[in-house]
C-alpha cells in the first residue's frame, strides 16, 4: 500500500494516514498525506508554536521595529534570533529582545498594567524607534488579558509611534502555520493601505516570504536594481514597518514562501487587484525563470536576460564542477514545509541528486500536492515526523546527505551521516545563482568531509585494548592515548592524501575555459533529438492525406442525387417517396464504407491529441507553481488565465493586456510557452487549431487533478 505504517509506530497506527510512498502512475487525487492537524497522541512532533509562527518567523525579522513579548521570559528567549536574518542597519533585530516578563503574580492579578510599563520602557530606551509589535503568549491568552485597550493608551500617550498586535499565543493552532496566517491576515486588516511609499521606478513589486536567511533578500535586491524595479515592501527580510504599510502600491507580488505568506499575497489580489507570481528563487534553472517571469511581466525581458548571462558567466562553470560530483548522491529533506518543493527539482535537474525522503513539520496538504506532483516514483514523503521514523527511513533509503535542522542534524550526526543546516544555512545565501554554488559547495564539503570518514571509524576494531591507569574512571593509559594519536593521525594522512590527489585531477578541468568543457559535458542535440522526439511530422501529413480522401467521397453522392430528389415540388411531390426509396440504396452503401474511416480518423486524432496534453500536464505538474494556490477559486482562474493565454502566444495571435492579473498570466505563460517549444518538437508541427486543442486537454486534465478529484480539505475554506 502506498500509505505506509512504519515498524516503529505499530502502537500508533494513524499515523498510516501521515506516510506516503510513491509509485508509478500515481498522483495526489489517489494518495495525500494528512497534514496540518492536530499531532496524535504518542508522536513526538518536531512542531513550533503558532507565536513563534507569528513572531520568530515573519514579524521579528523586521529590521526597525521593537518587537515586545507579552508573556514569561522563557517565550522571548525562545524566539531571539541569533544568525538567521542580517539586516542592513547593523542588525538592530538581532541585537534585542523585549519581554514584559510576566511573573507568578501576574497570571493572577492580571498583566495589563505591567504590558503597559513595559512597552513605555521599551519606547524609553530605543527613542530612535518609532514602530511595534506586542505579542501574546499562551499565559496571557489564558488569563484573558486584553492588549488593543493598552496599546491605544500606549499611542494616544506618546502620539508619534505606531503598534501592531499580534493575538495568536501558542495554543491557537496546531502548528506555527497559524501563527503566519493570523499575522498576515491581521497586518492586511489593520496596517496596509495606512501608509504611502515614495515611488521611484515605473516597476514595483512585493517580495513576499522572503526573510534573508544569510543574506538572501540582499542577492534578490542585487537583481532587482539592475532591472531597474523597485522593491515597495519585503515580507519580511530586511524590511521595514512602515514599508509593509504601503504593499498596496506594488504592481506585482513576487511570491517565494507560500506556506507562510500565500495569505497576504491572496489578499491583496483580492482587494487590490495585484496579481501574484510565484517563483523558486533557490535553484539555477529555477533563478533563471524567476527573472524572465519578472521580466515578461513588465516587458523588460532584455534586462533580465542581461542579469542572467552576468551571472551565468560568473556561476555556472563553478556548479558543473559540484554536479559531477554530486550526481546520483541520495538526500533527504526534512524541513518547515516550503523548502521540500522549492528544493526538489533543483537538487534533481541543477546537480543530478536524488531526493529519496521528505519530512514537512508545519506543511499542509497543499505543500504535499506540490511537492509529490515534483517528486520520483519511491520517495517517501512524512508529515511531522519523528525521531523513531526519520531512524526507520535512514535504515529503509540510506542517503549521503540530510537537509534538515539542527535539532534533527544533531540526530543524524550520531548516525555518521552528514547533514547540512536546511533552516538557517550552513554558509549562505542559497538563493539565486550564487546561492545555488554555495548550497552545492555546503553539500559537497558534507559528504566529502574526511572528518566524517573519522567519525565513522572504531579504533578499537581489530586492535588489542591496553588497560586503563586503574584509577577506576576508564582514562586510557599514555599507550592508549599515542595509539589514538597514531591512528587519527594515519586517518588525516590518507584523507588528506586523498584530498590532494583529488585536486591534482580536477584542477585542469576546472581551469578550462567553458567552451572546452562545455561539449564535454553536455549531451549532443543534434544527436539526442532525432532519438526522443516524436515524429510529428509524419504524423500530421498521415491525418490529413485521410481526411482529403474521405471528404470527396462524402460530397459526391450529394452532387449527383440533388438534380434527382429536388424536382418541382408541385409536378412531383407524389413521387417524392417512391424515387427516394429507389436513391436510398445508392447513398447509403456510400455513407457505410465512408463513416468508419472518418470515426477511425476522429479517434486516432483525439488520442494523438490526448497523448499530448498528458505530456504538457507532466510538465506543468512538476515545475509550475500557479496551478496549486491555496483556494479552488484561485486555481481555476490561474489555470485558465494562463492557459489561455499561453494558446494564444504559441498560435501567434495579438495578445492584449489590460489588466495588472492579465500581465500576470501572460507572464506565467509565457515562460510555458517558451518551455513547451524547447521540450516538444511535436508542437511546432502542428496547426494552430490542434495546439488549442492540446492546451483545452490540459486545462481539463489539470482541474480535474488539483480541484475536482483533489483530496486537499483546504481548497474550499471560505477564509484564508
Amino acid at each position: 500500500m502506498p500509505m505506509k505504517l512504519f515498524k516503529c509506530d505499530e502502537t500508533i497506527p494513524e499515523r498510516e494516514k501521515h506516510i506516503y510512498i510513491k509509485e508509478k502512475g500515481e498522483d495526489t487525487t489517489q494518495f495525500l498525506p494528512s497534514a496540518h492537524v492536530e499531532t496524535i497522541p504518542g508522536s513526538l512532533s518536531e512542531r513550533g508554536c503558532s507565536y513563534c509562527g507569528a513572531k520568530l518567523v515573519i514579524g521579528g525579522v523586521l529590521k526597525d521595529t521593537i518587537q515586545l513579548i507579552h508573556g514569561p521570559v522563557g517565550c522571548a528567549y525562545d524566539t531571539w534570533h541569533t544568525k538567521r536574518y542580517p539586516s542592513d542597519n547593523g542588525n538592530f533585530q538581532l541585537k534585542y529582545v523585549w519581554s514584559s516578563d510576566m511573573k507568578e503574580q501576574h497570571v493572577v492579578f492580571g498583566g495589563e498594567k505591567l504590558l503597559k510599563k513595559a512597552m513605555l520602557e521599551a519606547f524609553a530606551e530605543f527613542p530612535d524607534i518609532k514602530r511595534m509589535m506586542v505579542y501574546t503568549t499562551c499565559s496571557t491568552a489564558l488569563i484573558g488579558d486584553d492588549i488593543k485597550p493598552v496599546v491605544k493608551e500606549v499611542e494616544k500617550e506618546l502620539g508619534d509611534v505606531d503598534i501592531f498586535t499580534v493575538e495568536c499565543p501558542g495554543f491557537a493552532g496546531v502548528s506555527q502555520s497559524k501563527g503566519h496566517h493570523v499575522f498576515n491576515m491581521g497586518w492586511m486588516t489593520d496596517k496596509v493601505g495606512t501608509y504611502e511609499p515614495e515611488i521611484t521606478s515605473p516597476y514595483t513589486i512585493n517580495v513576499i516570504g522572503d526573510y534573508n536567511i544569510q543574506g538572501d533578500t540582499f542577492v534578490m535586491e542585487k537583481y532587482m536594481e539592475k532591472m531597474g524595479i523597485q522593491i515597495i515592501a519585503h515580507f519580511t527580510g530586511n524590511g521595514t514597518y512602515d514599508s509593509l504599510r504601503g504593499m498596496h502600491r506594488a504592481q506585482l507580488n513576487v511570491t517565494n514562501c507560500a506556506r507562510s505568506a500565500g495569505y497576504i499575497a491572496n489578499e491583496l489580489k483580492k482587494k487590490y487587484g495585484i496579481p501574484r507570481i510565484d517563483v523558486d528563487t533557490w535553484g539555477f534553472d529555477y533563478a533563471k525563470e524567476g527573472l524572465r517571469k519578472i521580466g515578461a511581466f513588465f516587458g523588460i525581458e532584455d534586462r533580465a536576460e542581461a542579469v542572467i548571462a552576468e551571472e551565468v558567466a560568473k556561476y555556472e562553470s563553478k556548479l558543473e564542477w559540484y554536479k559531477e560530483r554530486l550526481t546520483g548522491k541520495k538526500v533527504c529533506i526534512w524541513t518547515g514545509g516550503p523548502r521540500l518543493w522549492h528544493w526538489t527539482k533543483a537538487l534533481e535537474d541543477d546537480l543530478g541528486m536524488h531526493v529519496v525522503a521528505m519530512s514537512s513539520k508545519f506543511g499542509h496538504q497543499e505543500d504535499f500536492e506540490k511537492v509529490i506532483a515534483r517528486g520520483e516514483e519511491g520517495t517517501i514523503y512524512i508529515d511531522d515526523g519523528n525521531e523513531l521514523e526519520f531512524f526507520e527511513v535512514l535504515e529503509m533509503v540510506k542517503p549521503d546527505l540530510v537537509l534538515t535542522g539542527p535539532r534533527v542534524g544533531a540526530l543524524v550526526k550520531k548516525l555518521h551521516l552528514p547533514y547540512v543546516n536546511g533552516h538557517g544555512y550552513h554558509n549562505g545565501p542559497y538563493m539565486g545563482f550564487e546561492g545555488a554554488v554555495n548550497m552545492a559547495r555546503d553539500m559537497y564539503n558534507a559528504i566529502y568531509s574526511p572528518l566524517m570518514k573519522l567519525a565513522n571509524l572504531d579504533i578499537r576494531d581489530g586492535q588489542k585494548l591496553p588497560s586503563t591507569n586503574g584509577n577506576g574512571n576508564g582514562k586510557a593509559t599514555k599507550e592508549l592515548s599515542e595509539q589514538v594519536v597514531s591512528l587519527v593521525q594515519q586517518q588525516v594522512k590518507e584523507a588528506t592524501s586523498e584530498v590532494k590527489q583529488l585536486v591534482k585531477e580536477v584542477a585542469p578541468q576546472v581551469q578550462k575555459p567553458a567552451k572546452e568543457v562545455a561539449p564535454q559535458v553536455q549531451p549532443q542535440a543534434k544527436e539526442v533529438a532525432p532519438q526522443v522526439q516524436p515524429q510529428a511530422k509524419e504524423v500530421a501529413p498521415q491525418i490529413q492525406a485521410q481526411a482529403k480522401e474521405v471528404a470527396p467521397q462524402v460530397q459526391v453522392q450529394a452532387k449527383e442525387v440533388a438534380p434527382q430528389v429536388q424536382p418541382q415540388a408541385k409536378e412531383v411531390a407524389p413521387q417524392v417517396q417512391p424515387q427516394a426509396k429507389e436513391v436510398a440504396p445508392q447513398v447509403q452503401p456510400q455513407a457505410k464504407e465512408a463513416a468508419p474511416q472518418v470515426q477511425v480518423q476522429a479517434k486516432e486524432i483525439a488520442s494523438y491529441i490526448q497523448e499530448r496534453a498528458a505530456e504538457v500536464t507532466k510538465l506543468i505538474q512538476e515545475r509550475c507553481l500557479w496551478q496549486f494556490h491555496s483556494r479552488a477559486w484561485d486555481r481555476e482562474e490561474n489555470i485558465n488565465g494562463v492557459l489561455n493565454m499561453a494558446a494564444q502566444i504559441l498560435t501567434g495571435e495579438k495578445v492584449v493586456l489590460e489588466t495588472l492579473i492579465e500581465r500576470g498570466f501572460y507572464a506565467d505563460a509565457k515562460i510555458l510557452s517558451a518551455d513547451l517549444e524547447i521540450r516538444f518538437a511535436w508542437l511546432n508541427s502542428m496547426e494552430n487549431s490542434q495546439k488549442k486543442a492540446v492546451l483545452e486537454a490540459v486545462k481539463a486534465m489539470l482541474i480535474d487533478i488539483v480541484i475536482t478529484k483533489s483530496k486537499n480539505g483546504e481548497l474550499h475554506y471560505s477564509l484564508y
